[in-house]
Parts: structure tokens; sequence; C-alpha cells
């Protein structure tokens, strides 16, 4: 039976789960120098793999365009990319969601002239890029595919997705790229910065049939006031801690390290479980504070013009305002 809830119940849950993704990579793996205190950057792998539900989402229930993104994503380039290495990374799917919501309208034309067919087509210009060599159309055409397959969900074609056949679709893509990694692992395959297109596609088809099939535990999860009211406070700023939250792991360390004189750990020892608490603890509380200070991400209301006034009715019959 198709979903009764609302997409962007269901896109902010999506939009939710990649941003953890992104964060675990930076605050809980022990990426923290313990000489300097600096942390190291997800690898462009990562970032590219963590990207899917962002897309799915951003398909699903659009975005606020070029003025939601640059409120999180101008004082961030300022302020976080000359300071720590490779956190222009995090840039890199802001300003795709960002061209792909001005060609929102022309996407929802294509797919209601192809039906499902545009998918096929960005898979099958992955895997000639992939064969050409170019890693960053291989990543434009997958990350295509992921926000097309929202608008899909959008327009209702993907409603009658039963989960069973959503998971033998992610089963199918973790199978794909399973293979897709045995390869590049030979003695003779060259190794890129971001994974070949065939893991890519993998990894977008595992993630997104895993999405769809947990819709229905989705729903009634978000079913309740208090999910759903915190969810619609959340989703406009998910931008905002998807970026920041770099930056405030990366505050944290600096002065755990350089002013408190902490070790932190660089293993899954006793130790790193011991401190995680606290140290997700404190990455959280300078979160906060960057994205009260940076101000609600396109939650502004639009400017419009003030009436006000007054009626009367007439004893022939009209309204005279």
């Amino acid at each position: 039976m198709p979903s009764t809830a609302p997409p962007a119940r269901f896109a902010a849950v999506l939009g939710l789960a990649a941003v953890a993704l992104v964060v675990a990579l930076h605050w809980v793996l022990p990426v923290t120098d313990p000489q300097t205190g600096r942390v190291t950057t997800a690898a462009a792998a990562a970032v590219v793999l963590a990207a899917p539900l962002a897309l799915l989402a951003a398909g699903i229930a659009g975005l606020g365009g070029l003025p939601v993104v640059a409120r999180a994503a101008l004082p961030f380039a300022v302020v976080a990319v000359p300071l720590i290495d490779g956190a222009a990374r995090l840039l890199w799917l802001p300003a795709a969601l960002v061209i792909l919501t001005a060609a929102r309208r022309t996407l929802f034309r294509l797919h209601a002239r192809w039906r499902g067919a545009e998918l096929a087509a960005a898979a099958a210009a992955a895997m000639l890029a992939d064969l050409a060599g170019s890693a960053v159309a291989v990543v434009a055409a997958v990350w295509l595919a992921d926000y097309q397959t929202g608008v899909m969900i959008r327009a209702g074609t993907l409603g009658r997705l039963r989960p069973r056949h959503a998971l033998m679709v992610a089963a199918a893509g973790a199978t794909v790229g399973a293979c897709g990694l045995v390869l590049s692992a030979l003695p003779d395959a060259e190794a890129g910065p971001v994974p070949s297109a065939t893991v890519l596609l993998g990894s977008t088809a595992a993630q997104l049939g895993l999405a769809l099939a947990a819709r229905p535990l989705a729903d009634r999860w978000t079913a309740g006031a208090p999910v759903a009211g915190g969810l619609a406070w959340l989703a406009p700023r998910l931008v905002t801690v998807y970026l920041w939250q770099l930056p405030a792991v990366a505050l944290v360390a600096a002065v755990a390290v350089r002013v408190a004189g902490y070790v932190p750990p660089t293993a899954f020892d006793e130790r790193w479980r011991s401190d995680l608490p606290w140290w997700l603890l404190c990455s959280a509380a300078a979160l906060a504070v960057a994205v009260h200070l940076i101000g609600r991400v396109g939650t502004a209301p639009p400017r419009t013009h003030r009436v006000t006034g007054s009626s009367t009715l007439q004893a022939h019959g009209r309204l005279e305002a």
C-alpha cells in the first residue's frame, strides 16, 4: 500500500540519517592527532559514499535553494576551510544540492516524459565516465541518479514499492558494490580518489533500497507530535549541522589537547569507550553554539506587504472594505 505520511517527514528522517553518518565519521572514529589536536577530515570516498541519503531526501522534499545553503556554507568556507585540512570536501554536497534544486522543475518534466528511464541513463553515464577515467563525472552521474530517485518518490512513481522489493534492490546493490570492491582490490587495478562507478552505484542502490524498505517504520515513528515537531525544527538546520559538526569537534580537540593536555586515543580500546561520552557531549555543545550563532537556516519568513483594514456590511447588501 502507498505511504500516507507526508513526504517531508520521510525526507527529514533520511537527511538526519545522512548527517548522523557524517558526524560519526568525525566524532566517533579516533581521528584526532595526539600531538597537535588536529582533526582528520573524512576521506573523499567516505564523503561521497555518505551522500546518497541526503540527495534522496533533497529530491523528495526539495531545498530552499541558494540562500538556505549560503547562510551555512559561506561562514564555513571563511572559518573552517583555511584552518582544517580537507574541510572543503564537505562543500561538495551543498554545491550539488544547489545545482540540482535549480534544475528541479526540469527533472520533474524529464521524469514525466521518461518515466524512470532516466535512472538507467544516469547509471550508464556513470559507467562510461568510469571507463574514461573521470571521477568527477562519475560522482555527478551517481548523485544525479540519487536525486532523481527522490523526485520519483515525490511524484508517486515508487509509492507502491513494497518493502520486500526494496530489500531485494538493497541486496542486489550490496552484491554489485561488493563485486566492485573485489575488482578494485586486484593487483592491476588503479585506486582513484573516489570509488569506481560499480562501487558507487552498488552502494547507492543498497542505501536507497534500505531506506525505502524502512519507510513504513519511519512513518510510524514520526506519526507522534513530539517526533514530527522535532523533525520540523531540525530539517531546515540540517545543512548547518552537516557543515559545522567538523569545526565543532576540531575546536573541542584543539582545546582538549593544547590547553588541557589531553592525549586522545588512537584505537577502539577501553579508554576510547570511557572518553567517548564526554567527547560527544562537548562536541554537541560546541555545535549547538555554532548553530545558534549562524541563525535559523531557511526559516526566515518571506517579506510580504502587511494589509490592515475593516469591512462593513451595508444595508443594501454590499460589503464595503
